[in-house]
Protein backbone atom coordinates (compact mmCIF):
# COMPACT_ATOMS: atom_id res chain seq x y z
CA UNK A 1 0.00 0.00 0.00
CA UNK A 2 1.14 3.55 -0.57
CA UNK A 3 2.20 5.91 2.17
CA UNK A 4 -0.81 8.14 1.47
CA UNK A 5 -3.12 5.15 1.61
CA UNK A 6 -1.67 4.26 5.03
CA UNK A 7 -2.23 7.83 6.25
CA UNK A 8 -5.82 7.67 4.96
CA UNK A 9 -6.37 4.44 6.90
CA UNK A 10 -5.10 6.06 10.12
CA UNK A 11 -7.36 9.05 9.53
CA UNK A 12 -10.29 6.64 9.11
CA UNK A 13 -9.35 4.95 12.39
CA UNK A 14 -9.32 8.33 14.14
CA UNK A 15 -12.79 9.06 12.79
CA UNK A 16 -13.94 5.67 14.08
CA UNK A 17 -12.45 6.48 17.51
CA UNK A 18 -14.38 9.75 17.54
CA UNK A 19 -17.60 7.78 16.96
CA UNK A 20 -16.69 5.13 19.53
CA UNK A 21 -16.65 2.59 16.68
CA UNK A 22 -14.14 0.03 17.93
CA UNK A 23 -15.37 -2.63 15.47
CA UNK A 24 -14.20 -0.56 12.51
CA UNK A 25 -10.80 -0.11 14.14
CA UNK A 26 -10.49 -3.85 14.76
CA UNK A 27 -11.25 -4.57 11.09
CA UNK A 28 -8.02 -2.80 10.13
CA UNK A 29 -5.75 -4.74 12.51
CA UNK A 30 -3.78 -7.94 12.08
CA UNK A 31 -4.77 -10.76 14.45
CA UNK A 32 -1.36 -10.58 16.14
CA UNK A 33 -1.31 -6.78 16.45
CA UNK A 34 1.31 -5.33 18.79
CA UNK A 35 -0.57 -2.62 20.75
CA UNK A 36 1.43 -0.83 23.45
CA UNK A 37 0.71 2.40 25.29
CA UNK A 38 3.80 3.86 26.99
CA UNK A 39 2.16 5.89 29.76
CA UNK A 40 2.34 6.29 33.53
CA UNK A 41 0.76 3.22 35.12
CA UNK A 42 -1.95 5.40 36.74
CA UNK A 43 -3.44 5.97 33.27
CA UNK A 44 -6.05 3.21 32.76
CA UNK A 45 -5.05 2.51 29.15
CA UNK A 46 -1.32 2.24 29.88
CA UNK A 47 0.37 -1.02 29.05
CA UNK A 48 0.36 -3.83 26.56
CA UNK A 49 -2.93 -4.69 24.83
CA UNK A 50 -1.35 -6.81 22.11
CA UNK A 51 -3.48 -9.30 20.23
CA UNK A 52 -6.66 -8.34 18.41
CA UNK A 53 -8.85 -9.81 21.17
CA UNK A 54 -7.24 -7.52 23.80
CA UNK A 55 -7.39 -4.21 21.88
CA UNK A 56 -11.04 -3.53 22.84
CA UNK A 57 -9.90 -3.41 26.51
CA UNK A 58 -7.69 -0.43 25.59
CA UNK A 59 -10.68 1.49 24.26
CA UNK A 60 -12.92 0.38 27.15
CA UNK A 61 -10.33 1.79 29.54
CA UNK A 62 -10.44 5.15 27.76
CA UNK A 63 -14.21 5.37 27.39
CA UNK A 64 -14.92 4.27 30.97
CA UNK A 65 -12.31 6.44 32.70
CA UNK A 66 -12.48 9.80 30.91
CA UNK A 67 -14.68 12.11 28.94
CA UNK A 68 -12.75 12.91 25.80
CA UNK A 69 -12.71 16.67 25.34
CA UNK A 70 -10.11 16.98 22.56
CA UNK A 71 -8.73 14.53 20.04
CA UNK A 72 -6.88 16.57 17.50
CA UNK A 73 -4.51 14.79 15.10
CA UNK A 74 -2.32 17.49 13.58
CA UNK A 75 0.53 15.94 11.59
CA UNK A 76 1.33 12.74 9.74
CA UNK A 77 4.73 11.51 8.63
CA UNK A 78 4.88 8.39 6.49
CA UNK A 79 7.77 6.33 5.23
CA UNK A 80 7.28 2.90 3.77
CA UNK A 81 4.94 0.90 6.02
CA UNK A 82 5.25 3.30 8.96
CA UNK A 83 3.04 6.27 9.82
CA UNK A 84 3.78 8.61 12.70
CA UNK A 85 0.99 10.88 13.81
CA UNK A 86 1.25 13.82 16.19
CA UNK A 87 -1.58 15.60 17.95
CA UNK A 88 -3.33 16.57 21.16
CA UNK A 89 -5.61 14.68 23.52
CA UNK A 90 -7.68 16.40 26.16
CA UNK A 91 -9.79 14.58 28.69
CA UNK A 92 -11.56 14.90 32.00
CA UNK A 93 -11.12 12.07 34.50
CA UNK A 94 -14.48 10.66 35.54
CA UNK A 95 -13.24 9.73 39.02
CA UNK A 96 -11.35 12.97 39.73
CA UNK A 97 -13.12 15.61 37.64
CA UNK A 98 -9.67 16.86 36.59
CA UNK A 99 -8.97 17.89 33.01
CA UNK A 100 -5.71 17.75 31.12
CA UNK A 101 -4.42 18.42 27.62
CA UNK A 102 -1.47 16.41 26.36
CA UNK A 103 0.54 16.17 23.16
CA UNK A 104 0.95 12.68 21.73
CA UNK A 105 2.91 10.72 19.15
CA UNK A 106 1.56 7.46 17.78
CA UNK A 107 3.64 5.07 15.70
CA UNK A 108 1.66 2.84 13.32
CA UNK A 109 3.25 0.00 11.32
CA UNK A 110 1.47 -1.76 8.48
CA UNK A 111 1.79 -5.28 7.13
CA UNK A 112 -0.13 -6.39 4.03
CA UNK A 113 -2.45 -3.37 4.26
CA UNK A 114 -3.38 -3.87 7.92
CA UNK A 115 -2.04 -2.30 11.09
CA UNK A 116 0.44 -4.72 12.65
CA UNK A 117 1.82 -2.46 15.38
CA UNK A 118 0.70 0.58 17.36
CA UNK A 119 2.73 2.44 19.97
CA UNK A 120 1.45 5.43 21.93
CA UNK A 121 3.67 8.03 23.58
CA UNK A 122 2.01 10.90 25.42
CA UNK A 123 3.07 13.91 27.45
CA UNK A 124 3.26 12.80 31.12
CA UNK A 125 0.68 15.48 32.05
CA UNK A 126 -2.00 12.99 30.89
CA UNK A 127 -1.60 11.33 34.31
CA UNK A 128 -2.79 14.53 36.02
CA UNK A 129 -6.39 13.63 35.16
CA UNK A 130 -6.06 10.59 37.47
CA UNK A 131 -4.26 12.07 40.47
Amino acid sequence: MSEQSNINTIQDLYSAFGRGDVATILNHLTDDIRWVSHLDSIVPWAGDFSGKARVPKFFDAIFHSVDVEVFNPQEWVAQGDTVISIGEFGCKGKATGKSTLARWIFIWKFKDGRVASYEQFEDPVIADAFR
